[in-house]
């Protein structure tokens, strides 16, 4: 690459980085009112029984984050792995911001893939329905 150009070409990375997820194919899958949830379709793999979805939750009150209450958020973006056999999920890593848009981070978590703790979708839930509204746009090869 010439010399001259990388600065250009790092400025087009960061601005590349920063791109809303607005960008994704957000679909809204619930709202409780007091929270929404959206699936960006383009994001969801199938392996097996499991499948992996970027998610996008947006509360209408702030919620205070768990490991610093001074702080609170208004979303949060998730990788989450659904289990489509037995209807349980793991959380994968999120990122929480400060403001709706999400472009103001106040929190951030990964955990090791190996061993992430699975729980049910409680039923008639939201977790329960983005559970199975992930596994249903991904149906398991025949």
């Amino acid at each position: 690459m010439n010399p001259r150009l990388l600065p250009h070409a790092v400025a087009a990375l960061v601005a590349f980085a920063a791109l809303p997820a607005a960008a994704a194919n957000l679909v809204k899958v619930a709202d409780t009112g007091a929270a929404a949830v959206y699936v960006d379709k383009d994001s969801i793999r199938r392996t097996g029984t499991q499948a992996r979805a970027a998610l996008e939750w947006r509360w209408v009150k702030p919620t205070p984050v768990a490991d610093n209450p001074a702080k609170s958020y208004r979303m949060e973006r998730q990788v989450q792995i659904a289990n489509c056999d037995n209807r349980s999920y793991a959380v994968a890593e999120g990122t929480q911001y400060a403001d709706e848009r999400g472009t103001d981070p106040v929190s951030s978590y990964k955990h090791d893939e190996s061993a992430l703790p699975y729980s049910v979708a409680t039923p008639r839930t939201i977790r329960e329905t983005v559970v199975l509204w992930v596994c249903a746009a991904t149906p398991a090869k025949k």
